[in-house]
């Protein structure tokens, strides 16, 4: 991760739907994420995989939740995502069909989610006074 002075901040777009949706880059392609505080994984778009050059070997769980029953998961390695002007290496990630959730944001469509382990691994905070997401990179300690 490379984060200037110790926090990055990233503008986020309100959808008509009302999702929280930030822009990203993943292998230098341009995506749109939702943010998912709820997500217990960060998702990638199955539909994207082969643009990006990521390779899935299918997971024996399914998951659940996203407004639907199960779903197939795939695990796939991401080595970098980046949101502003921090690169956040190594991010967790899984891969789902989320042709479902692309009603979030229309005609622009999204690329996956970005999930609670995300934002607590960089301490996220959400201002939705200004529309913009935080992130630190700092680990929290609990005492």
């Amino acid at each position: 991760m490379n984060l200037s002075e110790g926090k990055t901040i990233i503008e986020f777009e309100i959808s008509q739907t009302g999702h929280q949706i930030i822009e990203a880059k993943i292998n230098g392609k341009s995506l749109r994420f939702i943010l998912d505080s709820a997500a217990g994984s960060s998702v990638l778009d199955r539909a994207c995989l082969i643009e990006l050059g990521i390779e899935e070997t299918l997971n024996v769980e399914n998951a659940a939740g996203l407004g639907t029953s199960d779903h197939d998961m795939g695990d796939i390695e991401v080595h970098s995502i980046e949101l502003g002007n921090a690169l956040f290496e190594s991010p967790d990630f899984v891969s789902l069909n989320l042709d479902h959730v692309q009603v979030a944001d229309g005609e622009k469509g999204v690329h996956g989610l970005l999930g609670s382990p995300f934002f607590i691994q960089y301490q996220a905070g959400i201002d939705f006074s200004k529309n913009r997401l935080e992130l630190f990179n700092e680990k929290k300690l609990s005492i």
